[in-house]
């Protein structure tokens, strides 16, 4: 082999380990920033929904008694 050929291993048309360990990490890092983004959406979702319901849920109980025992 002459000194031209130094980096002869670099030169191949198949991905490098180094480039497919790189795409592995990074397609890592994606599925956790996914699971990441859903877990705080889920979150928000259930802290909208605690906003429409209401503070003591045994007013509405009682509120409902109440007009129940006005009809009848």
């Amino acid at each position: 082999m002459s000194n031209d050929d130094k980096y002869w291993y670099l030169e191949g048309q198949r991905p490098s380990l180094y480039k497919w360990g790189l795409g592995q990490m990074a397609l890592g890092a994606g599925y956790a920033a996914l699971v990441f983004i859903a877990v705080i959406a889920f979150i928000l979702i259930l802290r909208g929904i605690s906003y429409l319901l209401p503070e003591d849920p045994y007013a509405a109980l009682h509120q409902g008694q109440t007009l129940l025992t006005m009809i009848g």
